[in-house]
């Protein structure tokens, strides 16, 4: 009988069922570790507001919708301003200011998480690495900060409207837009610029008596530009804190730190972003720091003694005025070597001045404030001040006023409305003359330097004393801002955003076509030749892009990721 093999017998081991339930376990294993770890991260990584009694008050709303009370601080709007009184300990200050303000602090917020979505995207692995290196590089920042501070940031946090859907808490946050100037340089999707400087009694030639000039003139803008059609809310803050000198401040809601303010005393501070090539420091927030000077200083020797001393995360210029000897001097600060490189430049000058680089010798050598000097709008800034400022012979606040609003070149060179080349581009988010021996500030209600310059007497405000005076007057309008040239600007803007939506849709010719209208209404738009770059590039013509995105390199500077694609794209080209 015919045997048939016998069916071979399956080795002995594990089972497909075991596997699976392997790789479960594994998968599973992993999962949780990976949790854990990140939840350890965010743990370590967090900034956590320390514990403060937030003190009880009913908002009380007047009439007219104009002003809103909380306890002894306040916040009316005023014509185009908004002034925003606070007094108390910290923790009432911070309250104050989180509940009068929030409403106004809010917009910032959900704008700006919308530019980080749209740089980081909505995908969990970008958003988490951006997350995760921001944390990092600021976990534990806010113990350079003194308790008082750190109380009022808490209070304030606590009071803030909270935005939805984020990873960081309302005192993270918070912490992390005052150190505003640092994103700047992170990011170019914000732009921070700045220009001030300061006039004072001329000094008597060799055997002759008295001075040309009897007060100390201060001019100061600002630009912190947040995409193009945002403007951040112009905020006049009076603060008059538990035993300091009371100051005030120009800046934007939810800015706990000073960028433009003087005190009761007439010093006065700005501030410019600034950078070298040292990385952050486990300090403060320069912005913060100037509030100390703000709340301590007496003289204008004092104040420059605090900055010197100062533990600081980052570079910076500070233009420094004293309304009583009349004197101002720039501070060129780095984070670190404080003896060597923490500068003081423009003693026994009459006139000072500072854009966003560095000028002293010490910084020479620092290849990121040379890119600065040279690749943004700060080289050409500064000596097309210089140019101006030496010809005011008797400037007063009108004529301070119009060298912010200048809109020129070098040599009274035409550039275009809204060059980033000019003191004047359109897109300030405040400027300020101050007249510091008079103890009386003149603020631009907006857009940028055109609007009015409010007149506001500080000596009334900040030593509260007696009847108000008769205000001190207001310096008038720029005539551009009811031309039609200011018209065909803004139209040209809204144009430009038809076109680039048209392109986007995959609608090259339109756009062009809308493009065009742009071009006749504002022809030295440096984003318009860019977009004109792109749509010629799109539509085939290399030779008109290249003409197109050359003009957007002569017109634009500043934007130095930007400027590095389009020369990209011009070898690309064969440009």
């Amino acid at each position: 009988m015919a045997r048939f093999p016998q069916r071979p017998q399956l080795s002995e081991g594990p089972g497909l069922l075991a596997i699976v339930r392997a790789a479960l376990v594994l998968a599973l294993s992993l999962a949780l570790v990976g949790t854990v770890m990140r939840y350890g991260f965010l743990a370590y990584t967090d900034i956590g507001a320390p514990d403060v009694d937030i003190p009880e008050a009913e908002l009380e709303v007047d009439r007219a919708g104009r002003t809103v009370r909380r306890g002894a601080s306040s916040l009316t709007r005023r014509n185009g301003l908004w002034h925003l009184h606070l007094e108390g300990p910290p923790e009432a200050i911070g309250a104050a200011h989180g509940a009068l303000a929030g409403r106004l602090f809010y917009g910032i917020d959900e704008h700006i998480r919308g530019l980080a979505r749209k740089r980081f995207g909505e995908g969990v692995i970008d958003t988490w690495t951006a997350s995760a290196g921001l944390r990092w590089q600021y976990h534990d920042a806010d113990k350079a900060l003194d308790d008082a501070r750190r109380r009022e940031l808490a209070a304030m946090a606590a009071t803030l409207p909270v935005a939805e859907g984020t990873r960081l808490g309302a005192y993270h946050r918070l912490f992390l837009y005052q150190c505003f100037d640092e994103f700047g340089h992170a990011y170019d999707d914000i732009t921070v610029e700045g220009a001030a400087f300061a006039i004072g009694p001329r000094r008597a030639p060799s055997g002759a008596s008295g001075e040309g000039r009897a007060n100390l003139l201060i001019g100061r803008s600002l630009t912190v530009e947040l995409g193009r059609r945002f403007e951040l809310p112009r905020v006049v803050s009076f603060y008059y804190p538990d035993g300091k000198y009371p100051f005030a401040s120009v800046g934007w809601p939810g800015l706990a730190g000073v960028v433009t303010g003087i005190n009761a005393r007439g010093v006065f501070v700005a501030l410019n972003s600034a950078r070298t090539d040292e990385p952050s420091e486990d300090g403060a927030p320069l912005a913060l720091v100037l509030r100390t000077v703000l709340e301590e200083a007496d003289t204008l020797e004092r104040a420059v003694e605090l900055l010197k001393e100062a533990e600081l995360r980052a570079a910076g210029i500070v233009l420094i005025g004293e309304g009583y000897s009349r004197e101002a001097v720039v501070v060129e600060l780095s984070p670190r070597d404080k003896e060597e490189r923490r500068l003081v430049r423009g003693e026994d000058e009459s006139i000072v001045w500072a854009t966003n680089h560095f000028v002293r010798d010490a910084f020479e050598r620092d290849a990121h404030n040379d890119r600065i000097r040279r690749f943004t709008a700060s080289g050409y800034r500064y000596q097309r001040l210089e140019e101006l400022l030496e010809t005011l012979e008797e400037p007063g606040p009108a004529e301070i006023a119009d060298v912010l609003r200048d809109k020129s070149g070098h040599g009274g060179a035409e550039l275009g409305l809204g060059n980033d080349n000019a003191l004047e581009n359109l897109r300030l988010s405040h400027a300020v003359v101050v007249d510091a021996t008079a103890m009386v500030m003149w603020v631009a209600e907006g857009p940028s330097a055109l609007g009015r310059f409010r007149a506001i007497d500080l000596r009334h405000h900040l030593a509260r004393e007696g009847a108000h005076p008769a205000p001190p007057g207001d310096v008038l309008a720029d005539r551009l801002l009811h031309s039609e040239a200011f018209r065909d600007h803004e139209q040209a803007l809204d144009t430009i955003d038809h076109a680039r939506a048209l392109l986007t849709r995959g609608r090259p010719e339109a756009a062009r076509s809308s493009a065009k209208v742009a071009l006749a209404l504002a022809p030295d738009l440096g984003e318009l030749h860019r977009l004109l770059g792109d749509i010629e590039r799109e539509l085939g013509d290399n030779e008109a892009a290249l003409t197109h995105y050359r003009r957007y390199l002569d017109l634009l500077p500043g934007k130095l990721r930007d400027q590095e694609r389009v020369r990209g794209l011009i070898a690309e080209l064969g440009g």
